[in-house]
């Protein structure tokens, strides 16, 4: 244990004068949302139509962040300087890169879009400014809650025995068999399920116990050692939940069971170095990468990596295109955005109410209530005319479909408050098992970018994390 380390390394995050940031932050997004209006062409049809306004975007975006980096590194760790950061990947990086055009919208459309970005951003900020709301406290008492390094070994074997469940249960426990399935495409494994699932959908909250397993190798490497047998099982563990996780070709889990680890990392170190630094953009650089991988194999499955025969071949030919076009793809949320704007509300109403219900109610089981709702009143698909795909939209859209430019406000508002009550975290405790926790929500914010949805998903991990240390320390009382 480093009470003392642990202690300064919780006030890099909690000392931080917070207005200051807010102002510079508030002022450069104002300034940089006007200024990207303003560069918006009349004719949008383009590729490259979006460039200069997503560049003037992503470096106003960028200052308060820098600002901090130049401070102290670990300061963006910060809930709202991530959140500052999230709109740059989750719905400019492929306008930077001009990788697809605006055909079906108008400029008044993308204009409206980027305010609300704009708009979303200062409210973070301005919700963050507020003292923290009270944490409950059975988050609370579980962020106290320490363990020996052996203790911590025990709950790395316990994640991953519940957490692999997910998957062993729907192949009878057969190993060889999960393994095949590992290398299949999207939705030839039998843990796979569609959007209305029955009893099978208890088993998908299994995996969020899974998602502890990188976070709890970060542990094990500040009490061993990397070069210790028990981290190095715990290296194993990780891997084989990831490469399960990545099987269901969803980018975004191992973008957070990475980057949650990550934070983590990076939280660990008494000091952070130059070499601190590098190695946490080359592991950034190379989750990109791994990212678009799985972007290109999702449909035909990684076996066809090293599969062999002409067929397997051709399949790599087709996919190393990605490193032909150099580019880093995303999702087109932005043009999804600005046509949930130019629906809503000329022809189609706002939601209000109805997807904040869809959200809250999606741990309860079909099984037990069959009617349950299956949208939040609004299907841009089917507004689309298109059949058998899903759009994202960010969590930006999400909240125009409800209430409009209120509702941005609103939920910006929403998203700085939990940014403070997770920063509010680290004040009442100074154990690992906050820093764990606070990496989870900090996670659960940037992913909660894409889709409140995400926010709440992410949120179970540490619903996760509370169950499996109540059970770990109920198994160390019976055997006392």
């Amino acid at each position: 244990m480093f009470p003392l380390a642990r202690h300064s390394r919780l006030a890099v995050l909690t000392a931080h004068r917070v207005i200051p940031a807010s102002f510079l932050a508030i002022v450069s997004t104002a300034l940089g949302t006007a200024s990207a209006i303003v560069l918006i062409p009349d004719h949008v049809n383009s590729q490259k139509a979006l460039v200069a306004s997503a560049l003037v975007m992503s470096l106003a975006l960028l200052a308060a962040p820098l600002a901090a980096l130049l401070h102290e590194p670990r300061l963006i760790l910060r809930g709202e300087y991530l959140l500052t950061l999230a709109p740059i990947y989750w719905l400019l990086l492929d306008l930077l890169q001009g990788i697809y055009s605006m055909d079906t919208v108008e400029a008044v459309q993308i204009r409206q879009a980027f305010l609300a970005i704009g708009l979303f951003v200062v409210m973070v900020w301005i919700g963050a400014i507020r003292r923290p709301w009270r944490i409950p406290s059975t988050l609370l008492s579980s962020a106290r809650q320490e363990f020996s390094p052996n203790g911590y070994f025990g709950l790395a074997v316990v994640s991953f025995a519940i957490g692999m469940l997910t998957f062993a249960i729907p192949c009878n426990f057969n190993i060889a068999e999960m393994v095949y399935y590992v290398g299949q495409e999207l939705w030839a494994a039998p843990w796979a399920r569609g959007q209305l699932g029955g009893w099978d959908a208890f088993l998908d909250h299994l995996q969020y116990f899974g998602y502890l397993l990188p976070l709890l190798t970060v542990v094990a490497s500040t009490h061993y050692g990397w070069r210790n047998l028990r981290t190095i099982a715990c290296v194993v563990m990780s891997f084989v939940m990831t490469m399960f996780l990545a099987q269901s070709g969803s980018r975004r889990v191992v973008g957070v069971v990475v980057g949650m680890a990550l934070i983590l990392w990076v939280l660990t170190h008494e000091r952070f170095r130059a070499k601190h630094i590098l190695q946490t953009c080359a592991v950034v650089l190379l989750l990109l990468l791994t990212l678009q991988v799985m972007l290109e194999y999702r449909n035909i499955g990684l076996a066809s990596i090293v599969g062999i025969g002409t067929a397997a071949a051709e399949m790599r030919e087709e996919k190393k295109r990605f490193l032909e076009n150099e580019q880093l793809r995303v999702d087109d949320n932005f043009y999804r955005l600005c046509q949930i704007i130019q629906f809503i509300p000329k022809s189609y109403p706002f939601v209000y109410h109805k997807y904040f219900l869809y959200v809250l109610i999606r741990p309860i089981p079909r099984v037990f209530w069959p009617e349950k709702p299956v949208d939040a009143g609004f299907d841009l698909p089917s507004a689309l005319g298109a059949e058998g795909v899903s759009y994202s939209y960010s969590v930006i859209g999400e909240l125009y479909m409800s209430l409009g430019f209120l509702g941005v406000a609103l939920g910006g508002w929403f998203y700085g408050r939990v940014s403070a009550m997770a920063r509010g975290l680290l004040t009442g405790s100074s154990t690992m098992a906050a820093l764990v926790m606070y990496s989870v929500l900090v996670m659960a914010l940037f992913s909660g970018m894409r889709s409140i949805l995400e926010l709440v998903l992410v949120s179970y991990v540490v619903l996760a994390w509370i169950g499996v240390s109540k059970l770990f320390k109920r198994i160390v009382t019976l055997r006392a």
